[in-house]
């Protein structure tokens, strides 16, 4: 177990190559993706030095990391393999990335749930031997052996598994110096478990994961013969197989673990290639854009630890000649062809920066912005060097080329143009821009949002009496009179067709927000007399008007308790309670309990041969 709370400040101390000889190569590699697809929650320490947190998996573990007397981690999770798993190599990763991004970690509290789940797995497993005191078990035994029975026990296991049998083949080869064999016989296996898609069934516990191990294994092999060259050939075979495979898996990422397991071997062997350095650069470049799926980070982390600036400088002319038209896409849709050119063209720019071009950003900026749409890249720029009217033109200029279809990157765009007007102090420009985007996107966040900016400039209620009539009515607000707000200079939104007015769930949502229980009732009724009725409002409706009309609140709730029961299931009877404590509650308060306990024997009476009901209604000690 742990040996004191100083064993935090080991964990910045330790290496890559700690982590794998601590949990293994594969194992190590699968808890990275796991740290950088966010599946770390609730980090903490403990008083005596450990990490804890829950980790998302098939589902959310229970993990426990703490320093050995060696000055390694150890790991104890609650998942079917116990200890020294994926879920422990994110946890001590996540804790190492948050010290060094400067981020504070909690201390958990002693009755913290992650701990107690640790302690039911410590005891339900008893005192299990870790897998280094199973190999030093194991070792031991080897050496009671004469070497005529090392021998055959070597031959009798390569005999019964052929996994063995290959393995020792291959050392074999290794030795002798046949790489060619070795070279065949991994292309052979790349494609051989290349072939065939990851897949999970969660619920029935079966799957399928293909095993890189051997794989990992022979590139290594390759690698320490002096067969960088070659390696690198066999490694964009492996890439390319790999990616197409993730694209056909259906599984938690355990595909694509395993092909992301064998980078760093291919990155090494890029690193000894005889290729200049900046064909490196470019190779690993070439791989980094055909990652869809976020598994060849090793080579992403690879460019941005490269420092010559001759050699980014180079890299940038070869990038700028790709992004000639008649090379770059060819045969794609324009969507494709798009994105692409914009991965193409960020990573030009970082080849820029690297190179000290900076002045060619903007300009390439420009251009891209013309060709992909690209303009939030482009303003963000301008902006960054307070180049402001430059930026403004770029976003008006963006609002009035884009098509509708690309509402999102308008949308940005007009709130980057917002940004300009509060960095200027122009506050009612800032609030005009905030009614703009309240017609486009009505709720109660946009409406909130006006409010908010108006008070600052002493409009709010002149503007709430031209906002809600739209609500109503559909009425554009700077249209009706009174209007005391600045044109926003750019396109004036109309009412979205998409739109039937009146707009009744934002209306309930803004008289709830309001406390209006009046208003929240008129809305909420009219909502009821539609050919349609629909409303996901009825808690918060009567919640809202609870204390000023009980009697339509007690309503509401019975009625949802009537659709939930009417369901006949567990989960639907237990979220019923809810509205039975809220009815219990505003009975109560008005001195009507003799209702409350008429209404729960009827319950009782009309529901008696549903049991789980009845347990759940028998509960209220207080009922008759």
């Amino acid at each position: 177990m742990p040996i004191g709370k100083e064993t935090l400040g080991k964990y910045p101390e330790l290496t890559w190559n700690d982590i794998e000889s601590w949990a293994g190569t594969k194992i190590a590699s699968r808890g990275r993706r796991y740290q950088r697809n966010h599946r770390v929650s609730e980090l903490a320490t403990t008083a005596d030095g450990c990490l804890i947190a829950s980790v998302a998996g098939t589902r959310t573990y229970a993990t426990m990391v703490y320093i050995n007397e060696h000055g390694l981690p150890e790991c104890i999770c609650d998942c079917p393999y116990e200890f020294n798993c994926k879920h422990g190599v994110a946890v001590v990763l996540e804790y190492i990335e948050r010290l060094n991004n400067n981020q504070s970690v909690p201390q958990a509290a002693k009755d913290n749930p992650i701990i107690q789940k640790i302690r039911d797995t410590e005891e339900e497993t008893g005192e299990l031997s870790s897998e280094e005191s199973v190999e030093n078990e194991i070792k031991k035994y080897l050496n009671t052996k004469s070497k005529k029975q090392l021998i055959n026990l070597l031959m009798d296991s390569a005999r019964r598994h052929p996994d063995v049998d290959n393995e020792l083949r291959e050392n074999k080869q290794f030795e002798e110096g046949d790489s060619t064999s070795l070279v065949v016989r991994l292309r052979k296996e790349i494609r051989s478990i290349s072939d065939e898609p990851g897949w999970q069934n969660y619920w029935q516990g079966d799957g399928y994961t293909p095993d890189y191990s051997g794989v990992r294994r022979k590139l290594d092999m390759l690698l320490k013969t002096g067969n960088a060259d070659k390696m690198l050939a066999i490694g964009k075979e492996l890439i390319y197989a790999g990616v197409r495979q993730v694209s056909e898996s259906n599984d938690e990422g355990e595909t694509a673990n395993e092909i992301a397991s064998c980078m760093p071997v291919v990155v090494r062997a890029l690193e000894q290639s005889s290729l200049s350095t900046v064909d490196k650069l470019e190779w690993a470049l070439d791989v980094v854009l055909a990652d869809e799926f976020d598994i060849l980070g090793d080579f992403a982390d690879y460019l941005m630890a490269q420092k010559s600036s001759h050699d980014w400088s180079v890299l940038a002319d070869r990038l700028f000649e790709r992004l000639k038209p008649d090379i770059l896409g060819r045969g794609e849709d324009t969507f494709h062809r798009n994105y692409r050119r914009d991965l193409l063209t960020n990573w030009l720019i970082h080849a820029l920066e690297s190179a000290g071009r900076d002045d060619e950003i903007i300009p390439l900026c420009q251009s891209e912005a013309k060709v992909t749409g690209s303009y939030i890249r482009l303003v963000k720029r301008l902006m960054e060097q307070q180049q402001w009217e430059e930026a403004e033109h770029w976003i008006i200029e963006g609002i009035r080329t884009l098509s509708p279809e690309l509402s999102g990157i308008t949308r940005q765009l007009r709130s980057m143009l917002r940004d300009i007007r509060h960095a200027n102090n122009d506050f009612p420009a800032v609030a005009a821009f905030l009614a703009d985007e309240f017609v486009r996107y009505p709720s109660t966040q946009t409406y909130a949002a006006c409010q908010e900016a108006t008070e600052k400039v002493a409009v709010w209620q002149s503007v709430r009496e031209n906002l809600l009539p739209y609500l109503e009515t559909g009425a554009i607000p700077w249209k009706q009179e009174n209007w005391l707000l600045p044109s926003t200079g750019i396109d004036e939104p109309e009412s979205s067709p998409r739109n039937r007015f009146p707009l009744l769930e934002v209306l309930i949502d803004i008289a709830i927000s309001e406390h209006k229980p009046e208003e929240v009732l008129h809305w909420y009724d009219y909502n009821r007399k539609k050919e349609f009725y629909y409303c996901t409002h009825d808690d918060r409706v009567a919640r809202a008007i609870q204390d000023h009309y009980p009697d339509r609140a007690i309503a509401i709730w019975k009625k949802m308790v009537e659709r939930l029961i009417a369901q006949v299931k567990p989960s639907a009877y237990e979220e019923a309670v809810s509205h039975l404590d809220n009815i219990e509650s505003v009975l109560r308060k008005n001195n009507r309990t003799d209702q409350w306990n008429v209404y729960l024997q009827q319950l009782k009476t009309t529901h008696a041969r549903k049991r789980r009901l009845m347990e759940i209604l028998n509960s209220y000690a207080h009922a008759v």
